[in-house]
């Protein structure tokens, strides 16, 4: 009887199994690396949504405390400069953080409140906001408000 060597029967098969472990490696690392950057994106774009949510919410934080202003006065706003019509210009006022809004006030016009006669007139305000958080986050808001007031009150 004849010993044969098991290379023998099978030519080209040494080492097949080390070169299907390195390929499901190989396989295993890039899945791995696309994981870890989807990862990355994602908190990246989280925090870009974080810090847009909060510059809108500051800038509507500015809006309110402008109509506000216009909501609380007794009689209507003086105007403090004839070339823009501005009523009131806040500077920067802070929430939290980051956060933080400016706003101005400017007088668009007055019209007759229709059905209640000569002495109440509607007046138009022009409303922009600012808001911000963080360096990057920016927005801005613009209404227009309206408030009646009696004349010569």
């Amino acid at each position: 009887m004849t010993t044969r060597n098991i290379s023998e029967t099978r030519p080209g098969r040494d080492g097949f199994a080390m070169v299907t472990a390195l390929l499901v490696v190989l396989v295993l690392s890039v899945l791995a690396v696309g994981a870890a950057w989807l990862a990355r994106s994602e908190k990246k774009t989280t925090v870009a949504e974080a810090v847009h949510l909060r510059s809108v919410f500051a800038a509507d934080a500015g809006g309110e405390a402008a109509i506000n202003f216009v909501r609380t006065s007794n009689l209507p706003p003086q105007i403090l400069d004839f070339g823009t019509m501005a009523v009131r210009n806040q500077a920067t006022t802070t929430l939290e953080g980051s956060q933080q809004y400016s706003y101005n006030v400017n007088f668009e016009r007055k019209r007759l409140k229709p059905g209640w006669g000569v002495d109440y007139l509607d007046y138009d305000y022009e409303i922009g906001s600012q808001g911000q958080a963080s360096r990057l986050g920016q927005s801005g808001v613009q209404v227009v408000v309206s408030r009646m007031y009696k004349e010569g009150y």
